[in-house]
């Protein structure tokens, strides 16, 4: 048997996917990995996810779904850029790994990753989430990035309802500096409540070695946390370049393993963008209750600063996102 084990958020959240695929080679189940390739402003300025026509050395398996290799890279507005999954896979020595758009909607991007589960033969997928901010409901002041987590989620739900065994893992608790680790932590026991707490995996000696190899590879802060807490690391880090802070501890270095639909019908997040058309559309649905997105944050850095916004420092990244927040008017959401 094996499972299609993707980074669910973007950018870093791939080298997470290692700890669930240790978890699931535990259990005698070998894995496939994937990634939402979607790079932070550092790596790819131009906003918006990484698509099948950006894609070279790549094989298109449908419109959401391409399978890319160790010399897969994507020309993004005339700039290269190696996305964190063809990074993992040079790190791993793995032939082959899948690209996941969303630009589309929910079903869209549920329906190219059950035509690719349906080609690799699999019935089991595990979306991972490194920090926690798909656990979010929304009112959070500081949350910063609900848009790809929300999509995801949503479609990993529209999975579960095709029949899929699908699981939402999740690494760092707070590790992204947008939730506190003491929020995540209450949000994971209010889905226990509901019978959503699936399992739970830390890291351990025998992942030490193959994380360090991969965390010299990829470019990831929220990935990077939980090795670094197993490895002792303890308080209040900077992160993000000084603009977000992080509480580190043991606990920072647990994976929960989570039902889908539970975590889903306990976030006002997901019933905004479950019915979604597409990115563009989930986007201005989260704009309209107040909610700034990382999507809006890149098209007004990248308004801004062009591709000169790899370099922008902080001061002008925290006032970028104040006044983005300032336009939507604040938060019109009940949670």
């Amino acid at each position: 048997m094996n499972a299609f084990v993707f980074g669910l958020g973007g950018g870093g959240d791939v080298a997470s996917t290692y700890i669930a695929m240790k978890y699931l080679y535990l259990k005698n189940i070998s894995s496939i990995v994937g990634a939402v390739t979607w790079e932070r402003y550092v790596e790819d300025p131009l906003p918006g996810p990484i698509c099948k026509e950006d894609m070279k050395n790549a094989v298109v398996i449908n419109d959401v779904i391409t399978e890319v290799n160790q010399s897969s890279y994507a020309i993004r507005n005339g700039l290269t850029v190696i996305p964190q999954l063809v990074r993992y896979l040079k790190a791993m020595n793995i032939d082959k790994g899948y690209s996941i758009c969303i630009k589309y909607g929910p079903k869209s991007i549920a329906e190219g990753i059950a035509d690719l589960a349906s080609r690799l033969n699999t019935n089991f997928i595990i979306g991972v989430d490194a920090g926690g901010d798909v656990l979010a409901k929304g009112c959070e002041e500081t949350l910063g990035s609900p848009l790809i987590d929300f999509l995801m989620l949503a479609s990993l739900v529209e999975l579960e309802n095709m029949g899929f065994n699908v699981l939402l893992a999740t690494i760092g608790a707070g590790s992204d500096g947008e939730l506190e680790q003491e929020y995540i932590l209450k949000r994971i026991s209010e889905i226990a409540r509901n019978e959503g707490l699936i399992d739970i995996k830390g890291i351990d000696k025998d992942m030490e070695r193959d994380l360090e190899i991969i965390l010299s590879n990829v470019n990831t802060e929220a990935s990077r946390i939980p090795f670094e807490a197993f490895k002792g690391l303890y308080g209040e880090i900077p992160i993000r370049n000084g603009t977000r802070k992080v509480k580190v501890s043991p606990i920072s270095s647990i994976m929960f393993f989570l039902d889908p639909k539970k975590v889903a019908y306990t976030s006002p997040l997901y019933n905004i963008v479950k019915n979604s058309s597409s990115l563009e559309d989930a986007n201005r649905k989260l704009n309209e209750v107040g909610i700034y997105t990382e999507y809006n944050f890149e098209l007004d850095l990248y308004a801004k600063f062009g591709l000169n916004a790899r370099n922008v420092d902080s001061e002008k990244i925290l006032q970028i996102r104040s006044e983005g927040r300032r336009k939507l008017g604040g938060l019109k959401i009940n949670c």
